[in-house]
């Protein structure tokens, strides 16, 4: 036969979890919660640094539309996506280094790099859900608009996809050619296969 004792202890036991229950059920709600936000967050920075890669590689930026259902499974309600200032640091620091050695040198990288390449891009990709199932999720919804900014630098750099060899011969054959081109009869014909070699990219 049970003693009072223990009929009060058992008694004691139920309250308590009673009592914990709230607090229990408050933080796996939170759980979820910060679960469900960190998920959306990486999948707008996933939007957004897809954006700027594809932007640089095809001169083009995604569909606003094709953006929800690769980043986002068609979940989200709205889908915004922005260019903002181009991105510029590396090539501005390749020209201050060039500067360093010389004024020459510098007007030579900016011309080469500056002008040649084109610059990066950064992308700002905003995403608002929506969702419809859970009443925490609707609340989280109204206080937080998902939000990322990336920046690319500029293509990829390649051999010989932008030439140095006009800005070069501009810059250190001008006088030599224009000596050539002055050359008369019957040294011109000289003077012209002498060109021919800088000017065909020897």
């Amino acid at each position: 036969m049970l003693s009072k004792r223990t009929i009060s202890r058992r008694g004691t036991a139920m309250v308590e979890f009673v009592i914990a229950l709230p607090f229990l059920a408050i933080v796996l709600g939170l759980t979820f919660f910060f679960g469900w936000v960190m998920m959306h967050k990486h999948q707008v920075l996933i939007a957004n640094r897809y954006s700027a890669w594809q932007r640089v590689d095809t001169g083009a930026w995604p569909s606003e539309g094709s953006l929800n259902e690769l980043a986002f499974n068609n979940r989200a309600s709205s889908v915004s996506l922005s260019s903002e200032n181009p991105v510029t640091d590396t090539v501005n620091d390749l020209v201050t280094e060039a500067g360093n050695m010389s004024p020459r040198a510098e007007v030579l990288a900016k011309e080469l790099v500056t002008e040649q390449y084109p610059p990066g891009r950064r992308a700002h990709v905003s995403a608002d859900f929506n969702p419809r199932k859970a009443l925490w999720q609707n609340v989280m919804n109204d206080m937080y608009d998902i939000h990322h900014r990336h920046g690319r630098e500029g293509v990829t750099w390649r051999r010989g996809e932008a030439s140095c060899w006009p800005v070069l011969r501009n810059q250190y054959y001008s006088e030599l050619d224009e000596s050539l081109e002055r050359i008369s009869s019957p040294a011109d014909r000289m003077a012209e296969m002498i060109r021919g070699l800088y000017l065909a990219g020897w």
